[in-house]
């Protein structure tokens, strides 16, 4: 068979991977590859900023002396440049930066944190006041009120006695919430420990991301209960890049940031492949295990009942307390109730990867120890060589880039 009779793959992974492949195209289901980036983050915030969706312009919404919070989600793209064209367009509306709170959530690694802060302009790095919220200390929190179920809610005393908020958050799909966004990065990031272990009980794996579930129904409340009015809602392409920026009304600019997320990043083939091949690359959060939740879903989702998927990364983090409860287990299904007894931070991933272990066959490629790998009934792929020779058969395969922010089921009828 000639070269131009087949399909050339692509796939970024990892923080430097190139993967290259070419593919008979009777046997490719699908290829998903990430939406284009933009050219310039900075400009395309400005623009946004000027035409928010539903509301007045921002510069009616802020008045010099107002206390103001930037409520920032790490696992946005390109926020600092985004906090930048944030700051520039408030300044000339009179705000000063020592009015200003850039208010994050815990990371788990400090130096994220750092680099944040060190990408911002100069003026809002010596003279706002920057703040990553900590959940498990009662004096950073304050009463919101109590939602229509019942629950007491409290969050950031950062939140409560701001004057304005903005949320900068990326929108995604979610295995807890349906979508990421909207929110969900106020309620219950910036709420106390006891809402965010709770939150990680409410998964709903039987539903599609446009069903409603209960958690998306309290943080579609709390943000009512506080009042957010605007919102900035950012789409991902590949790597640690943005597609797309919405501005606006906290719903208006969700409801559009999903519509763009469902375009961008949403697979729909109308058949299962024997094999699945997934690139994960660095996000903003780093290289981790748990990026392979959403992941792990998807490949379910999409490759047949004993099939294989091929995970393509370049992690070597240690595990969390759910990789260690799977890797102590006989099968992968042992650890579903204890995952679920614990309630570990790793939940979705591990969990997942139980799930996907007991259905179909998962090699990974990273740079963990082969040991530890195979502990997790995985099996270890050594080089991009042998990704080739997995890929030398007949069976039907379907490649994903970028696939930490994908989702894939099959299309419905």
């Amino acid at each position: 068979m000639s070269t131009t009779e087949t399909v050339k793959i692509e796939l970024n992974y990892g923080f430097t991977g190139e993967f290259r492949c070419e593919i008979d195209p009777e046997r490719l289901i699908w290829y998903h590859q990430a939406p284009e980036a933009l050219a310039d983050v900075l400009q395309s915030t400005e623009q946004v900023l000027k035409n928010p969706l539903e509301l007045p312009p921002l510069d009616l919404a802020v008045v010099p002396g107002d206390k103001l919070t930037i409520a920032v989600d790490f696992q946005v793209p390109a926020v600092s440049e985004i906090i930048n064209a944030v700051w520039e367009f408030l300044s000339d509306c009179g705000i000063e930066a020592g009015d200003v709170t850039i208010l994050q959530t815990q990371s788990g690694d400090p130096e994220l944190h750092q680099k944040l802060k060190v990408a911002i302009t100069k003026e809002l790095q010596e003279q706002a006041q920057w703040v990553i919220h900590d959940p498990k200390s009662q004096e950073s929190l304050g009463y919101l009120g109590t939602s229509a179920g019942g629950e007491r809610i409290y969050l950031s005393k950062h939140l409560l006695e701001a004057d304005f908020i903005l949320p900068i958050e990326l929108v995604s799909f979610d295995p807890l919430i349906g979508y990421a966004g909207g929110g969900s990065s106020i309620y219950p990031g910036f709420s106390s420990q006891e809402a965010i272990v709770k939150s990680r009980g409410q998964s709903h794996r039987e539903l599609t991301p446009k069903e409603s579930r209960p958690l998306r129904q309290l943080i579609d409340e709390v943000g009512w209960m506080l009042g957010l009015q605007y919102s900035l809602q950012v789409i991902p392409a590949g790597g640690l890049q943005i597609s797309e920026i919405c501005f606006g009304s906290l719903e208006a600019s969700f409801r559009k940031a999903k519509e763009l997320l469902d375009q961008s990043w949403k697979l729909e083939p109308e058949y299962k492949s024997e094999m699945v091949v997934l690139a994960v690359e660095n996000g903003p959060a780093g290289h981790q295990w748990n990026q392979l939740g959403r992941v792990l879903e998807t490949a379910r989702n999409l490759v047949t009942q004993d099939g294989r998927v091929v995970l393509l990364t370049q992690i070597e983090a240690e595990f969390g307390e759910g990789m260690q409860i799977l890797s102590s287990c006989h099968e992968p299904l042992d650890a579903i109730k204890p995952l679920r007894d614990k309630q570990p931070g790793d939940l979705v991933a591990a969990t997942q990867m139980a799930l996907t272990g007991d259905w179909a066959l998962i090699c990974l490629l990273s740079k963990a120890s082969s040991d530890d790998v195979e502990d997790l009934f995985i099996i270890p792929l050594e080089d991009e060589a042998e990704v080739q020779r997995l890929l030398q058969t007949d069976e039907t395969v379907s490649f994903i880039a970028s696939a930490q922010h994908a989702y894939g089921q099959l299309k419905q009828d």
